[in-house]
């Protein structure tokens, strides 16, 4: 197949990262790919890293800015009857409406379908019902509950849409003793160190403070905790107040965002994920599962269905801390439970997880909206 991707961000973050290992499995398959984005979207270099083409030709403007919306369309419009894509996969609302618009004026057997990465409401309007019902073939939803949210929701077709977890490399996090060791004497640990660690960008949904308050609960009975946190966001000046508020400045070490997250991981003997909003199918916590990290997460959006509760981990209510630390306690306390939870989860991540298993599980959404869409051209 032909397959167009578009998105309209510029920089990193976990979007991109579906698209780059989407696109890099499905140029493997055979597939021909070519990326929308625009002109200084980090998708160009993207593109080219995972050897396909890429189109930055496009504003994808917020708002009504009908010069930029009317030429994107055009451009869309262009491209749609040159190249004759099978599948427009768009990931974002911009982009969703360049497609879906270029299909209703200039190619109506085009065939859309879209990925909704997050929680976000969407209000139940004619707006709407005209996008996902009219404009658009087939949705992908990165975890069942937010398919399942959205399948009795009035602007959308339950019947057209799936759940799709993303997938991850479960090659490169695969553990390594040597590399371990190497992790753990870049941030300065020793051996004895309990590290517990979260890989998430510093901002409110993802729960940093409910983490601190665990902390704060659990340094007196275990002298060894340590704390690392990697990523950066805007509540990095906040959050750091926070830490020396509660006296744990000693233990807790702030890295900043790293581009070698494979390796820096593996300095963590926990991995904890407290999100509050927003996280669906977390790229971090399957990482770190598939290194044999045993994890803590909160029960929130779709991370409750990448750890079964006791298996590969521990879940606990989002937006608390006294359970939070009893969970994170059980794990501090047993060493022997980590390594088998640790073995589960990589297990499970190359079960359900892999990019591989992505990759052919779209593949069959996209057929799936090809006959959608060649049902309704017959009809």
């Amino acid at each position: 197949m032909h397959i167009l991707i578009t998105d309209p961000h510029t920089d990193g973050g976990g979007q991109v990262r579906y698209i780059q290992c989407l696109a890099r499995e499905l140029v493997q398959l055979g597939h021909r790919v070519t990326i929308a984005c625009r002109a200084n979207s980090v998708l160009v270099d993207v593109a080219s890293d995972v050897g396909c083409a890429s189109l930055p030709l496009f504003h994808f403007a917020r708002g009504f800015r009908l010069r930029q919306w009317f030429c994107d369309i055009l451009a869309m419009r262009s491209f749609i009857a040159m190249e004759r894509p099978d599948v427009i996969h768009v990931n974002g609302s911009q982009d969703h409406w360049v497609a879906g618009l270029a299909k209703l004026f200039f190619a109506r057997t085009a065939c859309v379908l879209r990925t909704r990465h997050n929680t976000y409401a969407v209000k139940n309007n004619f707006v709407n019902r005209f996008l996902n019902r009219r404009l658009t073939t087939y949705q992908i939803c990165v975890c069942e509950m937010v398919r399942a949210t959205l399948a009795v929701h009035a602007a959308f077709d339950g019947k057209r849409m799936v759940a799709i977890h993303n997938g991850v490399d479960a090659q490169v996090y695969q553990p390594q003793p040597s590399k371990r060791e190497a992790a753990r004497r870049a941030f300065s640990y020793h051996d004895d160190d309990i590290v517990c660690g979260i890989a998430a960008r510093l901002v409110k949904a993802k729960g940093h403070s409910y983490l601190f308050g665990a902390f704060n609960i659990l340094k007196a009975d275990f002298p060894a905790l340590r704390l690392l946190i990697l990523g950066q966001g805007v509540l990095e000046d906040a959050l750091k107040k926070q830490v020396d508020e509660l006296g744990l400045a000693e233990i807790v070490q702030f890295a900043g965002f790293r581009q070698n997250m494979d390796s820096c991981i593996k300095a963590f003997d926990i991995g904890v994920l407290p999100s509050i909003d927003c996280d669906t199918s977390s790229f971090s916590l399957k990482e770190q599962m598939a290194a044999e990290i045993p994890v803590v997460c909160s029960d929130y959006g779709g991370l409750p269905e990448i750890v079964t509760d006791g298996e590969e981990g521990l879940v606990v209510p989002h937006g608390t801390v006294e359970p939070l630390a009893e969970a994170m306690r059980r794990l501090l306390q047993d060493a022997s439970q980590r390594r088998v939870m640790g073995r589960r989860g990589r297990e499970r991540v190359l079960r359900d997880f892999t990019g591989s298993v992505f990759a052919r599980k779209t593949v069959e959404a996209y057929e799936k909206a090809q006959e959608l869409a060649n049902e309704r051209s017959a009809s």
